[in-house]
């Protein structure tokens, strides 16, 4: 539980353009200060801890960019935390004194880390992969959304409807067992992407090879469940081959034991 004087509550009103101030200047905050800022949402405010990052994001958005707590505006309607769970508590503390509805964008965050900082609070937390580098479109994108009071979750609804049309209600709970099942889709078998193009590389082999099957793979599951997807030698049962992949990795021991438990947890699920 978080000590000290929580801000005032707000009476909050609807507005065809509401007032934010972006806390970060990574990945998500970069996707969500643009696409918000494309709706004609006014950015007041970006911070980041590291100046010359908040500045590259505000001159994009075309606003103030800071390194200094002290430069962030006393008044929002919303102040948005795109920063690493470590420090959201931290980053909201320093600015505990503005008044507005504070949100995170973690997935595995409790809401409660605004517990003695600001009474209207929530969560606006984006159900994708985010790269600033990569230009993505955020209208298909699940937002999950928590909310300290039903007025609170009706304001985040309203300002999450200028950049998707997907949102859904979720608790701290259930939000970490989503954020849990991203981090095996996306995360993990990224890794496993990984792993496949050094094996390729270290061969020196063009790991451009698996981008058609990488693509088939990924889009056969938009029309199929993973385990009607599923094809390979541990779903075939060709310990063969299984054998002769196990023998090229004996120069990889992790990379041999991975290989050994997921084929078995292939095998496993097929029982």
């Amino acid at each position: 539980m978080r000590t000290g004087t929580a801000s005032k509550p707000n009476k909050i009103e609807s507005s065809d353009s509401y007032r934010i101030v972006i806390l970060g200047a990574g990945n998500v905050a970069t996707h969500i200060s643009r696409h918000f800022h494309a709706r004609g949402q006014h950015i007041l405010c970006v911070y980041s801890r590291t100046e010359t990052s908040a500045q590259i994001l505000a001159g994009e958005l075309g606003t103030l960019g800071t390194s200094d707590p002290g430069k962030v505006p006393q008044k929002a309607d919303f102040f948005i935390l795109c920063v690493p769970d470590r420090v959201v508590g931290e980053v909201a503390g320093q600015c505990r004194d503005r008044q507005g509805i504070w949100l995170h964008t973690a997935g595995a965050l409790d809401m409660d880390v605004f517990q003695g900082i600001a009474l209207d609070h929530g969560v606006l937390y984006p159900l994708q992969s985010l790269s600033r580098e990569r230009k993505i479109r955020m209208g298909h994108i699940p937002f999950l959304l928590e909310a300290s009071s039903p007025l609170v979750m009706e304001k985040i609804r309203d300002l999450c409807s200028n950049i998707t049309e997907r949102v859904e209600e979720a608790d701290s709970h259930t939000r970490l067992r989503v954020h849990l099942a991203a981090v095996f889709a996306n995360n993990f078998s990224n890794h496993m992407v990984h792993v496949a193009q050094q094996l390729l590389e270290e061969s020196k082999l063009d790991a451009k090879l698996l981008e058609p099957i990488l693509e088939e793979t990924f889009h056969k599951l938009t029309e199929l469940s993973a385990a009607e997807a599923q094809t390979g030698p541990a779903v075939r049962g060709d310990v063969e081959s299984m054998n002769k992949h196990i023998e090229l990795l004996k120069g990889h021991p992790e990379l041999e034991k991975l290989y050994t438990f997921i084929s078995r947890e292939i095998q496993r699920a097929r029982e």
